[in-house]
């Protein structure tokens, strides 16, 4: 009972209330190839490769711990010599805990400690200090709202998101998932092993990168904003173990390289405060790529209750 308690209660802040399972385990790889660069005709290969798990335990019937680590790794290559390649990391430790205020209210509260860097050279420096306030406010069985903020140092200055949703089990087969601004989900359910749907989502990052001595892009930050709109499908391989598989375009793709003292006052959501950053220096701030297909697969642990 207990258990089962620990995947409803993280359903409701996470999930959609009428989905009957939990995500323990996730591995992907996500690719982009062959990117068109300004003013050449060479291209510059994407990948990222992460590794996501989580951990509940329950204190008792109103009260949740949760513990969690990430790990993701990416590289930007090109065949040419007269292309640099890049590779970057982030580390993060996911803390937090869950309360039960009532049978249809409930609020998670997550520390999201990370260190995103090169990892050449580590410091204190590459640490980002992040966390989420995510409340839930059911309605009904089939739909309840989301409401709260993130915040996260990031390195060219403090991110702060609000947020506000709602999941909406429309009937057996539809369901639709909202989270400005961060990410929505048009969900079709064939059968118990088999979903189809059209996902969007946007990630802005930070990480630091030291590793070209001597040339302009030493001791930088990498200022990622990475937003994508797919289509993707899951099927059931057995034992608890799913495949995800997606394809998409990237919207307003960019990685661009900054000095750690060049920020903004803030970032709202999706509006940059302050923002006097050196956008024309093309020796500080090069545009690794410009937009293109996205192609992603991934296994995934999901427990049933």
């Amino acid at each position: 009972m207990k258990f089962a308690l620990v995947l409803l209660l993280l359903l409701s802040s996470q999930l959609s209330l009428s989905q009957k399972s939990i995500d323990l385990l996730n591995i992907y790889w996500r690719t982009s190839p062959a990117n068109a660069i300004d003013g050449s005709n060479e291209k510059r290969n994407f990948n990222m490769y992460t590794a996501n798990a989580k951990a509940p335990i329950v204190l008792n019937d109103k009260n949740v711990l949760i513990f969690g680590l990430e790990y993701q790794h990416t590289t930007i290559t090109s065949p040419s010599i007269f292309y640099l390649n890049y590779s970057f990391s982030s580390s993060m430790l996911q803390v937090g805990w869950e309360h039960k205020w009532s049978d249809k209210s409930k609020l998670l509260m997550m520390a999201l400690p990370r260190f995103n860097s090169d990892f050449e050279a580590v410091d204190a420096s590459h640490l980002q200090i992040g966390g989420l306030l995510l409340g839930t406010q059911s309605r009904s069985e089939k739909f309840d709202w989301k409401y709260g903020v993130y915040y996260n140092s990031e390195f060219f200055g403090p991110m702060i998101v609000p947020l506000f949703g709602f999941n909406w089990q429309i009937n057996d087969q539809w369901q639709f998932n909202l989270l400005v601004p961060l990410k929505f989900d048009l969900i079709y359910t064939h059968t118990e092993k088999l979903k189809a749907g059209l996902m969007v989502e946007g990630v802005n990052a930070s990480y630091r990168y030291q590793v070209l001595p001597g040339s302009p892009w030493t001791n930088r930050y990498i200022d990622r904003a990475d937003n994508n709109a797919w289509l993707f499908s899951e099927f059931h391989l057995g034992k608890n173990i799913w495949f995800h598989v997606k394809a998409g375009y990237s919207v307003l793709r960019k990685y661009r390289f900054f000095d750690p003292n060049d920020k903004m006052a803030m970032k709202l959501g999706p509006v940059n405060i302050g923002d006097n950053r050196n956008f024309d220096n093309p020796s500080a701030v090069p545009v690794m790529f410009k937009n293109g297909f996205s192609f992603e697969t991934r296994f995934i642990y999901r427990l049933p209750f």
